[in-house]
């Protein structure tokens, strides 16, 4: 699969994981719930850490 397209037969958990607005987007998950995907550092930032 082309890098970019939706999901990939070498990395599963990707799979219906598409980019935002044409930018690749981090999917933060936690005990089977994922918050809504960000392409911002700063809100990632804050999912990671939790602060």
């Amino acid at each position: 699969m082309a890098a970019g397209a939706e999901g990939s037969e070498e990395f599963p958990l990707l799979a219906g994981r598409p980019l935002v607005g044409g930018a690749p987007a981090a999917y933060v998950c936690r005990n089977f719930t994922c918050d809504a995907p960000t392409t911002d550092p700063d809100r990632l930032r804050t999912a990671l850490t939790g602060g």
